[in-house]
């Protein structure tokens, strides 16, 4: 797909779910697709919706409108991840004429998209920011698709203590929850509000799958994806970790607290609460979150 039609396209993709549970290794997955593009994650889409939403097929020629845009754009958080080159950006824009909000930033990821060399069908987002926004992105794009991917809570919790004991000089070091009742609080609400929003949707429009499922068999599991996003299944999408080393797909300012997408799938985090939670622990998080662990199965 050109830059010229991915601006009309109306279906992204966007990879949702709780901090830690895996959402960067599905991008990765998913990106090494050579029909899918998910770029790094960055929120500039809801961060300037508000100032430029009434974006207009006459600004593409306002050079003081575009200015602006450029300007707030590339200071955006992690935007600088993309190394996107502003005068590229700035062609894209004038190339296309963007006659909405929605297809100006589709024509951000095309641009990333052109740079990659990648032959694009779908377009994609992860980012777990994304799931206080939900129905923002929805108003935006009619037609997007949301992909949910859950973990049991109480790993999560392992995997948040593990970030915050791990030393990163990174502006983008991410800053978690270390108690028990907070973590169990903060994954329960946000898992829960995400299958809620997407119990309002059609099938096609939504998934869930579990983490656990994806390592223990990533095969089918990732096979399954393909066939919701009518794509034919790749086999260089279960050897992301290659191309993650070659390409950099995930950016060395953020690759501090994601090292395992270096690898290949391995399933040796999973139920690893029971070893690193004390049972005291076990039976806090339990008290908070059983029904969000029920809903998915994990009790």
């Amino acid at each position: 797909m050109s830059a010229a039609s991915i601006k009309k396209s109306n279906s992204p993709l966007f990879i949702i779910g709780n901090p830690r549970s895996g959402t960067s290794l599905l991008r990765l997955i998913l990106t090494s697709h050579s029909c899918i593009l998910i770029p790094p994650e960055c929120g500039f889409i809801i961060w300037l919706h508000e100032k430029y939403a009434n974006w207009q097929i006459t600004d593409n020629n306002d050079t003081i409108r575009v200015e602006l845009f450029l300007n707030d754009l590339l200071a955006c958080k992690k935007f600088d991840t993309w190394l996107l080159d502003r005068a590229f950006i700035e062609a894209q824009i004038h190339d296309n004429q963007p006659a909405t909000y929605a297809e100006l930033c589709c024509v951000v990821y095309s641009s990333f998209g052109l740079v990659a060399g990648k032959t694009l069908g779908i377009w994609g987002d992860k980012n777990n920011f994304h799931l206080n926004h939900l129905n923002e992105l929805l108003n935006l794009y009619k037609n997007a698709r949301f992909l949910h991917l859950v973990r049991d809570g109480r790993d999560v919790a392992c995997s948040y203590r593990e970030v915050m004991t791990a030393q990163s000089n990174s502006p983008y070091a991410p800053i978690l929850e270390t108690r028990i009742a907070d973590i169990a609080l903060e994954w329960s609400s946000n898992v829960m509000k995400i299958e809620s929003f997407l119990s309002t949707m059609p099938s096609e429009a939504a998934m869930t799958i579990r983490y656990e499922d994806l390592v223990l068999t990533p095969s089918s599991i990732v096979m399954s994806i393909c066939k919701w996003l009518s794509l034919p299944f790749e086999t260089d999408m279960l050897n992301f970790h290659q191309q993650n080393k070659i390409k950099k797909l995930e950016p060395d300012l953020t690759i501090d607290w994601k090292k395992r997408t270096l690898q290949p799938i391995s399933d040796a985090t999973v139920k690893r609460y029971a070893g690193l939670l004390s049972n005291e622990e076990q039976d806090e998080f339990l008290a908070v979150a059983t029904g969000a662990l029920r809903r998915f199965s994990y009790v």
